[in-house]
């Protein structure tokens, strides 16, 4: 028999499909239209999931569907539904070797970019023709939350000091150097101390609790004040051409000094300390299987890593 407070009908996939195409879209008729439904039916969709639910979702106004209190809690959970069925579905079709394999989405911090995906990509290409990679670009601090919501599977980024965070697990692949840049010709080009640089101000890149952070904790070490900071930045495009028109400092992963992916306006400060390495590997959710298109991706970075890092002068 069934209990007074259980629903009178069950939620279905296509219930929470209407829910998110019109959360997403804030319009009915918008939704209906990307769905390929009518807007009757849309509307009954949605008031099934509202009645089985017991809560009121959405709210009409001029403004078009605004989200409930509800419907706000509701929208991460019914995200990381449609992703995991979408990956259920994936997996089904890789692993019968269908040419249709689905959409494999992963996030690569600026390390592993410049030195791993020029290798990896083709070679997973070549393996998994029919798989759609989309490649999601940021430092840890931006692919976490997307990690944790299930937009992307996994992540090849440089590791915060403090851990991955709640619901995730990461395996280490390499240590990344920094080094200090300036434009050629600076003032302080011929410094060999960090404290000659303490007039100076930097140029940080991501949030101070996240990679900006790192400059303010090579300060630390060395016994020093916390650096004066001109301008935060969220790329790395933004930091050469910042850095390459001013006499302010950055400090950046030598790799992308090394191969010139921040082009000729920058050059590297020859210190005589070691700034903080940075740990790198791939994260993802802890204890959700990955598709095998994904379990394929993270086994040829590991790979890749063991041969590229040397190379690159990055230790293990």
């Amino acid at each position: 028999m069934r209990s007074p407070d259980e629903p009178a009908t069950p939620m279905t996939l296509q219930q929470l499909r209407a829910f998110l195409a019109v959360a997403e879209s804030g319009s009915f008729r918008q939704a209906a239209r990307g769905l390929g439904v009518s807007q009757a039916g849309l509307t009954g969709s949605l008031q099934t999931l509202e009645a089985a639910l017991g809560v009121r979702l959405l709210e009409r106004s001029t403004r078009g569907a605004q989200l409930t209190a509800a419907g706000r809690q509701l929208l991460p959970r019914a995200r990381l539904i449609a992703q995991e069925t979408g990956r259920i579905r994936d997996e089904a079709l890789q692993s019968r070797g269908s040419t249709e394999g689905g959409t494999l989405q992963v996030g690569l911090g600026p390390t592993p970019t410049a030195v791993l995906l020029q290798r990896v990509v083709p070679d997973f290409h070549a393996r998994f023709p029919g798989v759609r990679l989309k490649l999601l670009s940021g430092f840890y601090e931006h692919l976490q939350p997307a990690l944790q919501q299930g937009v992307i599977e996994l992540a090849v980024t440089a590791l915060p000091d403090e851990g991955v965070g709640p619901g995730l697990e990461a395996r280490r692949l390499f240590r990344s150097e920094l080094v200090v840049i300036g434009r050629p010709g600076h003032p302080a080009a011929s410094a060999r101390s960090l404290r000659e640089l303490a007039a100076c101000e930097w140029v940080l890149i991501g949030s101070p609790g996240g990679p900006g952070g790192t400059i303010t904790r090579f300060h630390a070490e060395q016994g020093l004040p916390p650096p004066k900071v001109a301008a935060g930045c969220e790329s790395f495009t933004q930091v050469a051409a910042l850095v390459g028109a001013t006499d302010w400092l950055a400090l950046v992963p030598a790799v992308m000094v090394q191969r010139e992916l921040l082009g000729s306006g920058i050059a590297p400060l020859r210190l005589k300390e070691r700034a903080p390495r940075l740990h790198n590997g791939v994260v993802r959710r802890a204890g959700a299987p990955l598709t095998p298109a994904a379990a394929a991706f993270a086994a040829m970075c590991e790979s890749c890593a063991r041969i590229a890092a040397p190379l690159a002068g990055l230790a293990a």
